[in-house]
């Protein structure tokens, strides 16, 4: 279709009229009354547009296609002054004329071939941080961390419907101490930890690596930037985020995906399988692999002969009980497992009662309170006497170590979402294997704004596995206000918001997208009864079991509920600085937290 130079002039004022002036009518043979005369001007003025030596435009005149190349040339310099539609227009406009811009020299990088190009994205982190080797107010154990991430994100255009995406990733101590990093250690069956691979201060470890291709009717991504969005395949390790905040897990699943409709807007059903990878195993290993219990209840009843009170005064006054007392302790330790050790209770009680009865009754009562045959015995508990392994999940989870720490799972979700308006998530996860019985749980999520500033989001999370140290179906929920959006991309931007979060035993998954949150829902003694690295869920159950008082034998322990205030702030294009503040944190057995404050700053640098 030929058009005249009028009409292009006035497409051309329509595409770009964000940017128009009130200007001057340069050409004598375009009348101030005349329909075009408001477009012509302003776009004279701002060079989009020339007319003829003579000072005419020769509206009427058919436009060639060297001067409509030259118009799209023009308006592309102005582009990112324009809005999404406008430049859309002139997108189209550019792919018209491709080989006409080409002649006249002019890079159009949105419409350049990217079959094999790869975009290269830097992502530098640096966080400040406490960590916990326990985290309770009475018993504090804390150092802080001062330490950066490095992640190099590429995308890869294979073709106009395969895409292939990349991540590599390190961190780095900046007070003398190595960063944390979930992934970091791998544990033998003494709880020793070694480093992974690739995961020493510094080293770059390969965190994401995943492909896909779009089916169905081709999608135009021209203003996609990162590739198509809708009906895709995939194949690799790949990010998954459960629900809005990620506090239940957002990390990686290595594996396949299929995902039907557009994840930008609209409906979008996901389903994956794969092995959930972001696991913090401080947390989860115990659930899998088991605990080796005897060495806890050794150190334990050792520990209550050498500092009771009554014992010592017995000792003082009837010297011959020391030797008597060192027999015990060599009992004790002569244990294999908790029923031998069980027994020698019985043997410890009538060594003390040739020297004193009084004392071997005292004792006796004392030791009783242990009450190692309930660990034993216990039907929600699974314990192995020929390995000395309390499995807490069960009997139906027993990993051996060695094994693939990373969680087999199969997930399934789907998002409904309006942008900047609300979008509705529905999920659903199991793990499957040996360690199946860990999780069956489905969640939904939401997210509203109420103004274009005012945001309301809540979460809720429910395991249909019976949590055998508490023997019911844990459940977790969140909900939470925010104000303004930061945009990284919109200096100044900023947002602020607070979150309640009640998480029970056995619904954190042991990959939350926060600091805080992952250290109160997934807390472990670094240090318990000589055990190392011991999650909180066991440690207290165990305690509960073990303290005389039959009313804690069957609360709720582990877990966390506490606030989350957060605030972000763009300073400048590609920088975002974030405050994360948890306070009033308690575990559900009552005990109280530590309040935690983590301080972060993130360049995006392309």
């Amino acid at each position: 279709m030929r058009h005249t130079i009028l009409r292009a002039a006035v497409c051309a004022f329509f595409a770009g009229a964000a940017m128009t002036t009130s200007a001057a009518n340069p050409f004598s043979d375009v009348e101030s009354d005349s329909w075009a005369y408001e477009a012509v001007a302003s776009l004279s003025d701002q060079n989009i547009v020339e007319g003829y030596p003579d000072g005419t435009f020769k509206g009427d005149k058919h436009i060639t296609r060297y001067e409509m190349a030259q118009i799209t040339a023009r308006l592309l310099a102005k582009r990112d002054s324009l809005s999404a539609d406008q430049q859309s227009v002139v997108d189209k406009l550019s792919r018209e004329y491709a080989n006409d811009l080409s002649s006249l020299g002019v890079r159009i990088s949105e419409l350049e071939k990217k079959t094999g190009k790869t975009s290269l994205l830097t992502e530098l982190r640096v966080q400040g941080i406490d960590r916990y080797d326990n985290i309770f107010k009475d018993t504090k154990e804390k150092h802080y961390e001062l330490g950066a991430r490095v992640r190099l994100n590429t995308m890869t255009k294979i073709n106009d419907r395969s895409t292939l995406y990349g991540q590599l990733e390190t961190y780095m101590g900046m007070n003398g101490r190595d960063p944390y990093d979930i992934n970091k250690y791998t544990y033998d069956k003494n709880g020793n930890e070694s480093v992974r691979a690739g995961h020493s201060d510094g080293e770059l470890h390969l965190n994401r690596l995943w492909t896909t291709f779009q089916f169905g009717k081709k999608q135009d991504t021209t203003n996609l930037p990162f590739g198509p969005s809708k009906n895709l395949i995939g194949i690799g390790q790949f990010p998954v985020k459960m629900g809005v905040t990620g506090y239940t897990y957002d990390g990686e699943f290595k594996g396949a995906f299929i995902t039907f409709g557009d994840y930008i807007k609209g409906g979008r059903l996901t389903i994956a399988y794969g092995r959930a990878t972001n696991i913090n195993y401080n947390y989860t290993g115990p659930m899998m692999h088991g605990i080796k219990v005897t060495p806890i209840a050794k150190s334990k009843l050792i520990g209550e002969l050498s500092t009771n009170k009554v014992v010592a005064a017995a000792v003082a006054a009837n010297p011959a009980l020391k030797s008597v007392l060192g027999k015990a302790t060599g009992l004790i330790n002569s244990s294999n497992n908790l029923p031998e050790l069980q027994n020698n209770l019985g043997k410890i009680v009538n060594l003390i009662k040739t020297q004193n009865p009084q004392l071997a009754q005292a004792v006796a009562a004392k030791l009783g309170t242990l009450n190692l045959n309930s660990l034993v015995s216990a039907s929600t508990m699974y314990y192995n006497p020929a390995n000395d392994t309390l499995y807490p999940m069960g009997k139906d989870v027993v990993m051996d170590w060695g094994e693939d720490e990373d969680v087999p799972v199969t997930y399934a979700s789907y998002i409904y979402k309006v942008p900047d308006q609300w979008e509705f998530h529905a999920y659903a996860m199991k793990a499957n294997g040996p360690v199946g019985h860990i999780c069956e749980a489905y969640g939904f999520a939401g997210s509203y704004y109420v103004t274009p500033k005012w945001n309301i989001h809540g979460e809720f999370v429910k395991n249909l596995r019976v949590l055998p140290l508490n023997n019911e179906k844990p459940h977790s929920f969140n909900y939470g206000l925010s104000y303004g959006t930061a945009d990284v991309l919109k200096p100044r931007s900023y947002s602020i918001g607070i979150d309640y979060i009640y998480s029970q035993a056995g619904t954190y998954f042991g990959g939350s997208g926060n600091d805080i949150a992952d250290q109160y829902m997934g807390h472990v003694y670094k240090n318990w009864h000589g055990m190392k690295n011991v999650p909180a869920y066991f440690a207290d159950k165990m305690d509960a079991l073990t303290d005389g008082n039959p009313a804690n034998d069957h609360k709720n322990f582990g877990g966390a509920k506490f606030f989350l205030a957060k605030a972000s702030y763009v300073p400048m294009k590609g920088l975002i600085v974030e405050a994360d503040y948890g306070f009033n944190a308690k575990d559900m057995g009552g005990k109280k937290m530590d309040n935690m404050f983590m301080l972060k700053a993130t360049a995006y640098i392309k």
